[in-house]
């Protein structure tokens, strides 16, 4: 399964899901700013196709789950 196919299994979710699974990554990204990388795209609004573009760029653990 690409990375395109699932942010399309994404979007089919109810928004309420769509916001547990972005909380989710969000707390998991932030837990990974304890280290000195700060990231150039925290506290930015990102449009949805952004943040998913973003959030499997850089999980790709969670790509990779999801694939399955």
């Amino acid at each position: 399964m690409s990375a395109t196919e699932i942010l399309h299994q994404i979007e089919e979710l109810p928004a309420q899901e769509q916001r547990e699974l972005f909380v989710l990554l969000s707390q998991k990204m932030m837990g990974a700013q304890n280290n000195t990388n700060t990231k150039p795209w925290l506290g930015r609004k990102l449009s949805f196709d952004e943040a998913c573009d973003l959030v499997f760029r850089e999980n790709r653990q969670l790509l990779s789950a999801l694939a399955r």
